[in-house]
Parts: C-alpha cells; structure tokens; sequence
C-alpha cells in the first residue's frame, strides 16, 4: 500500500492510499483531476473518502467528488457548512467512535480539536496495519495500540513563531489561533508517545506551515525522540510504502 502525498499544508490538502486494486482518498482539498491523474486515471479503484473537516484547503472540492459518485464520509456539520445539496446520496455522515467500511478500509473517525468539528481518523487495511491520520487539531484525547504508521500534523514550533512575530513577518493576533487550532511540533512528539509505537514503521508530518515551520529540524526531533528512523515530513507528490510487514 502505498500513501501517495497529492498535497499537504495551507493552501490544499489531498492524500491516497492506494494499492492499484483499492483506494482510499483522504481529504478533499485537490481538484479531481489531480486525483484522477495520480491514479492513471483508475477511477474504479476508489473506494470512498474521508474527510476531517469544512476548510476549503481540505474540502474545496468536496461538490466535485460528490458529483463524480465518491462516496465522502465527513460530519454531519461539515456537509451542512458545503451546503451540500447536489449528489447528496454519495455523501455519508459518520460519527466518532462508530466503525465504518470502504472496501477493506475499516475507518473510526474521532474528535479533533480545530475551530470547526474536525475528526481525525484510524484507519485499518489488511496490507497497512493500523494507521492513525490526524491533521488541524492541536490535540487529541485519543491513544492507539499496534499502530503501524502515524500520519500527524506538525504546523509550527513556538521558537521560530515567536522569531517571526518579534520580526514584523507575522502578526502576532495570529499565535492564539495557532495555538487553538493547529498541533506544534513538540506537541506532535508527545501525542505520537502517547500511543502504542512497539510496531511503529513510519512517521508522516502534515501541513507544515510556510513560515513557522522548518522540515529538517521537525524531522530530526521526531527521529530523536521517538528512535522511529523512517519520519517523512510530508511533500507534493511523495510517495511512501505504508506496507504492515515488519523491516
């Protein structure tokens, strides 16, 4: 199975996990055809798509999928803030806690903690293991046994916030939001602790900010403290082996 990084940060966000016979989309923030594109245009591979929450970057196209018969699990409130209206069949609430099938994807949403309802996701696929997505949420209560692969925001660090504020290159209204609404990058370390690692293989860090994150430093201390070798901090077009086989 491989997770095949369409795009991750401000501006959108889309992810697959495909294995050539099935594929999960994550997200809903590319345009399809870049979906369809990245999948040599297999359209009958696609299993559904989860969705974390309403913000354009993860659910601008959410009309487009609907429209093109993919089924789009997401919150009750996310499909009310879309309006979505058309194709509305395709479009499936689920809650936190409850388990759900797209294929042999087993799916649990659980809550997240953004300004919006934002769910994060364990997702578990015969080829993958257990993976646990979570994006747009500076926390979560949630912890996880046997994960094979953590797929986890990692948006900023205080330091160079903080840097950027003190040199005029970020409004400083901006670092309470941040703080409410986005996962640092020490929190991210501490959330992945917090679960079960005994079987962990990869590490993907998402939707890195611009300008308050730095990719080799959030790397490094996600090796460091976790003794994990394989962290990836995610990046257009990156494709990354989530088989469930040990090394």
């Amino acid at each position: 199975m491989i997770c095949h990084i369409l795009a991750s940060g401000s501006e959108r966000n889309g992810y697959l996990l495909t294995n050539g016979k099935e594929t999960l989309i994550i997200e809903c923030g590319v345009k399809l055809a870049t979906v369809k594109k990245a999948l040599n245009y297999k359209m009958n591979t696609i299993v559904g798509c989860i969705l974390s929450h309403e913000h354009n970057d993860h659910a601008g196209y959410i009309e487009s999928y609907l429209k093109a018969g993919i089924m789009v699990m997401t919150s009750e409130d996310t499909l009310e803030a879309k309006n979505v209206t058309t194709n509305k069949h395709f479009a499936r609430i689920v809650k936190p806690g409850r388990g759900y099938k797209a294929g042999n994807f087993r799916i649990i949403p659980f809550l997240g903690y953004h300004d919006v309802v934002c769910y994060g996701y364990h997702i578990h696929h015969p080829e993958t293991g257990n993976i646990m997505f979570l994006t747009d949420s500076f926390m979560t209560e949630y912890m996880f046994e046997d994960l094979s692969h953590i797929l986890i925001e990692a948006n900023y660090a205080d330091e160079i916030l903080e840097r950027n504020i003190i040199e005029g290159r970020v409004n400083a209204a901006m670092r309470p939001r941040l703080l409410a609404t986005h996962m640092e990058i020490s929190t991210s370390l501490s959330t992945i602790l917090a679960n079960d690692t005994s079987k962990l293989r990869n590490i993907v860090l998402l939707h890195l900010s611009n300008g308050n994150s730095n990719q080799e430093q959030f790397v490094r201390t996600i090796k460091e403290g976790t003794g994990i070798p394989n962290v990836y901090a995610a990046c257009k077009d990156m494709k990354i082996d989530l088989n469930a086989e040990p090394f």
